[in-house]
């Protein structure tokens, strides 16, 4: 096999890089600062007029400052070299993140709708609501208007994160959760509608939950080193059969290293009479072609002679 055959294969040559997520700590104090205040103005005023929207809210925001957290943490290990004991280093720390604040979030959730059915049945398990509705419509204001700020911090990271969309579902919906409290407090206010409070706790759990469970399944895939749901595992191994010389392809695994690095690992069986020259120059353009591609930014390929579990070479074959 020469080198023409081989620049028929790919006309182009392309760097490999990396795909990881690029992962900016700044924004994260910002929105660290801003949501904590709130927080804390949220839960008192949510404690002493016993508004569960607002409560609910709080809470919500409690999980978000842990996922803020977690975000800081997660930048810092996932930017740490390879290591003996971590030969990837710790890109799956962001993963490990979102799995974590994803979780809290769905338990905080849940507990809020109960606390609110409970309410709605007559139970008032923190009390009944003690306020006017101004309270909370102040509250809805300057949470929309945190939100806002949030949400803008966050759409400027790297969105293939798990972390990052993680962050970014929550701040959405607890927008939404900061516009039914405004509309909660502006029922009460104007109409005396009590239940308005409960019922936009229950409404913006449960839009929280649904937004949750989608992370929740892309982070579990990632943690089960499932195919990523961008890469056909099949039209990879088509390409690789189309290189100049390759027979056979077997033991192809393709899974995620973090959220956005991909990692592959093939055994490729070369044809006879290709020299380790030619086959370390074909791992090299197929290299580049997966990376430009599916954007696998890990590939490891082992040229054979032939098929692995043959117990001896083709050649060696034969009664000795």
């Amino acid at each position: 096999m020469n080198s023409s055959e081989i620049q028929d294969f790919d006309h182009h040559e392309h760097a490999v890089h990396a795909s990881g997520a690029e992962f900016r700590s700044g924004p994260f104090y910002l929105v660290l600062f801003l949501n904590l205040a709130l927080f804390a103005a949220s839960l008192g005023l949510g404690l002493l007029t016993h508004s569960l929207a607002l409560i609910s809210n709080a809470f919500h925001l409690l999980s978000d400052l842990g996922a803020l957290g977690v975000g800081v943490l997660a930048a810092w290990a996932s930017s740490r070299p390879a290591s003996a004991r971590h030969s990837f280093g710790m890109v799956k720390a962001e993963v490990l993140g979102a799995l974590v604040t994803t979780l809290l979030l769905i338990g905080v959730s849940v507990a809020i709708v109960y606390a609110a059915v409970m309410r709605l049945v007559g139970h008032h398990l923190v009390g009944p609501l003690d306020s006017g509705g101004l309270d909370i419509s102040a509250v809805g204001i300057a949470g929309v208007l945190v939100n806002l700020v949030s949400l803008f911090a966050f759409a400027r990271q790297d969105r293939r994160s798990a972390l990052v969309r993680a962050n970014l579902i929550h701040f959405f919906s607890d927008g939404i959760g900061w516009v039914l409290a405004l509309i909660a407090g502006l029922l009460i206010l104007r109409y005396g509608f009590v239940a308005a409070d409960p019922l936009a706790s229950i409404g913006v759990s449960i839009l929280v939950i649904l937004a949750s469970v989608r992370v929740l399944l892309d982070v579990t895939n990632v943690l089960m080193d499932a195919v990523p749901s961008q890469v056909d595992a099949g039209e990879i191994r088509r390409i690789m059969l189309d290189v100049p010389g390759v027979e056979d392809v077997h033991h192809l695994h393709v899974w995620n290293l973090s959220s956005t690095a991909v990692a592959l690992s093939a055994h490729l069986v070369m044809r006879e009479g290709i020299s380790l020259h030619e086959a370390q120059a074909r791992s090299v353009l197929l290299k580049e072609r997966l990376a430009e591609q599916f954007g696998i930014s890990h590939a490891t390929l082992e040229m054979e002679c032939h098929v692995c579990e043959a117990p001896e070479h083709a050649e060696d074959a034969g009664p000795k």
